[in-house]
């Protein structure tokens, strides 16, 4: 992200996000430029060793072009079909199904469903002679903080105020490059209206003794409260790895000891942000938050409960009942749909641009940011890649003798761009965006589904619904030191 240069009376804009593209040639990535080739090489080689087979692999040449060209919603048609093929297959061995009943034997209970499975929350000591949840991948060995937080906002802030925030937002994120022991860092903010809670509490805080004219206008007000007011929280998760830590922790206790040793630079950090640190998610408020997001129809009761009386085990955050299809993800009392973020504005934008994107709604709307810093000691080499493969896609236009389209000299451009600014200073790494919307009655969601891509697109930004892979983006965007992308290198392992 870099800054546009602009007068005094010009608002700050900024810009210049771009795609890791490597040296594919087109739109292709190196794997898939690599594939064609190979499957236009084969037939021409075959017509000279083995010319009986030179049709059969044409033709297979052929439809393997075809699948990594095509282009299908934003993806290849090899990468549509292979979803299409592991949803399938996870839906015959009954991966895409919870069912938690009396007589239903779950030896591991305490496990969420699908992707979150791994995740379990640990009730920590957090230093400070308080107490902290910290999220353990047991796959990965990861450890997870949420911190709660307030954004000052940009309604009253002067353009000054906004342009530090963001300059030292970006401080803060170079500054990561710098810390190899974090992972990722992921902002969510969740956003729904007006609950019953909201007017339980107004009602306790009317006076007794006030004139009753005062306290029929209260009441007037406070029935109308959950259809005018909106409930936004805001949290930060920060991830990391305690095996790059030096020297490595022997067990959990001593990762545990070192995680909470690197949060409170990073809380402090994030107060020239323009963000107040609330302080650290608990296991009951965590437990509390994914349960109301599995079903929705308890988020009041929940909130009435308060904090001293919210659920306090793990094994209440799952969802009795679950069931992922094509195109949305059922649970409890909630049918979700979920985005992930295809493209990143063009142009240059302003301070508020995610403003339509996070703002409350008539639906609930989950909006979690996933940052993956680059080490500080990679991040040149990584920029230097993409200039070579610029540089790489120039010259075949050159020998092909195509000319080359406009956003194919901007993306080289920015590419240059962000050379230089990391060789001033700036971090590097990859960002990426998860959007849930969430209704309880079946009928609404054609609404809620459009609510969201409209907000999407007055943010200037372009989603992609997540056909097959709904429970994925779902948890994604709960902000619990989850990466999709990990889950695939994973699945890919195995």
């Amino acid at each position: 992200m870099s800054v546009e240069s602009h007068r005094r009376d010009e608002p700050r804009l900024y810009g210049h996000w771009r795609a890791e593209r490597g040296w594919g040639i087109g739109s292709l990535g190196p794997a898939q430029t690599i594939t064609v080739f190979v499957a236009v090489l084969a037939p021409v080689l075959a017509a000279s060793f083995a010319p009986k087979a030179a049709l059969g692999l044409a033709l297979v040449s052929t439809v393997v072009v075809l699948a990594l060209t095509v282009r299908v919603g934003g993806s290849t048609a090899a990468e549509a079909m292979i979803r299409r093929f592991r949803f399938a297959s996870a839906g015959a061995k009954g991966w895409t199904e919870l069912s938690g009943g009396l007589i239903v034997e779950h030896p591991r209970r305490h496990d969420l469903p699908g992707p979150l499975a791994p995740l379990v929350a640990l009730d920590t000591d957090d230093g400070r002679g308080g107490r902290q949840a910290l999220v353990l991948d047991r796959h990965t060995g990861t450890l997870s903080a949420v911190l709660r937080c307030a954004p000052v906002g940009l309604d009253l802030a002067d353009r000054a105020s906004a342009d530090e925030w963001v300059a030292c937002w970006g401080a803060w994120l170079a500054d990561l490059g710098h810390r190899p022991v974090i992972r990722h860092v992921a902002v969510t903010v969740d956003t729904s209206p007006g609950g019953l809670a909201d007017t339980d509490y107004l009602r306790r805080r009317i006076d007794p003794d006030a004139p009753d004219a005062a306290v029929g206008l209260m009441n007037e007000l406070i029935e109308l409260a959950p259809s005018t007011s909106a409930q936004t929280d805001a949290r930060v998760t920060v991830t990391l790895d305690p095996a790059r830590a030096a020297p490595r922790p022997a067990d959990l206790l001593a990762s545990v000891a070192e995680v909470t040793r690197w949060l409170p630079g990073l809380e402090a950090g994030l107060s020239s942000c323009g963000v107040a640190v609330l302080g650290r998610e608990s296991v009951s408020g965590l437990t509390a938050r994914v349960r109301a997001a599995f079903d929705p129809g308890s988020r009041d009761e929940i909130a009435r409960l308060g904090e001293r009386h919210q659920l306090r085990h793990w094994a209440q955050a799952a969802p009795v009942a679950a069931s992922e299809t094509w195109e949305s993800y059922q649970h409890d009392s909630g049918l979700s749909v979920s985005w992930a973020l295809r493209e990143a504005p063009r142009q240059a934008v302003s301070a508020r641009v995610l403003v339509p994107l996070l703002a409350p709604g008539p639906y609930p709307r989950r909006v979690s940011l996933l940052y993956l810093p680059y080490p500080a000691d990679q991040a040149a080499a990584r920029v230097e890649s993409e200039i070579t493969a610029g540089q790489m896609r120039k010259a075949w236009s050159q020998r092909t003798r195509r000319d080359e389209t406009q956003r194919e000299r901007d993306d080289r451009d920015r590419a240059v761009q962000a050379a230089r600014e990391e060789a001033e200073g700036a971090g590097v790494g990859r960002l990426t965006m998860y959007v849930t919307t969430t209704v309880t009655d079946p009928e609404e969601l054609p609404g809620a589904v459009a609510d969201v891509e409209q907000r999407a697109g007055a943010a200037k930004l372009r989603l992609r619904r997540l056909w097959g892979a709904q429970s994925t983006g779902f948890a994604a965007s709960l902000g619990l030191g989850l990466n999709p992308t990990e889950l695939a290198t994973r699945s890919r392992g195995r």
